[in-house]
Formats: C-alpha cells, structure tokens, sequence
C-alpha cells in the first residue's frame, strides 16, 4: 500500500506533476495532475497510453482528429484510447487528475 497526496504542480514545475510512474506485471501505470489556465490549448496529440482523466475543476472541449467533441465540466470523466488524436481548450481554469495505463514496457523515449 501507497498512500499519495494528490497535489498540483507549482508555475514553475510547468503544468503537470506526475504522482505515480509504476511498472508491475508489464502493465504501465501513469497517475497525475495538470492545471491549465483559461485560453491554454494542448495541441492534437497521441499518448503511448490509455487515458482517463477527472476534472475537478474548470471547463475544457476536447476534440478528436476524426470529429467527435465533448465539453467537460467540473464533475465528468473522460476515456481517451491511446489511438485517438485528440486536442484540448481550456475554457475555463481547470484542474485534472489524470491515469494513464498501458501494457509493457513504460520507458519514455
């Protein structure tokens, strides 16, 4: 057992604090935070991972290269398949607790 205080990085860390790095069983495990201000945007991207992240706080429209967009408010959860090329607005300040989970190794290249 971990316990792990769910904190959030600092202006001069950047805008995401990684809480949890593991590898166990081949599966790689990602958990962390991410504050964005209003007007930010995280360009269209893939991960090497599965995604899923809460919004604590704020509101953010996140679109898919092929389409589909969804508005996230302070309360909903969003799956995002490490295939998918998404984008993200920053429509309000927000805060996210993110996981990320993908099967082998999980060094970054």
């Amino acid at each position: 057992m971990e316990l792990i205080p769910v904190i959030f990085p600092t202006e001069k860390e950047g805008y995401l604090k990684d809480l949890v790095y593991k590898t166990k069983d081949q599966v790689g495990v990602r958990c962390g935070t991410v504050v964005l201000k209003k007007g930010d945007r995280l360009p269209f991207k893939t991960l090497d991972y599965n995604e899923i992240a809460y919004l604590l706080s704020g509101k953010l429209s996140v679109y898919t290269k092929d389409g589909q967009k969804a508005e996230m408010n302070a309360g909903d959860m969003i799956y995002l398949d490490k295939e998918e090329i998404r984008e993200t607005d920053t429509l309000e300040d927000s805060r996210i607790l993110f996981f990320l989970f993908k099967q082998g190794n999980t060094k970054e290249d």
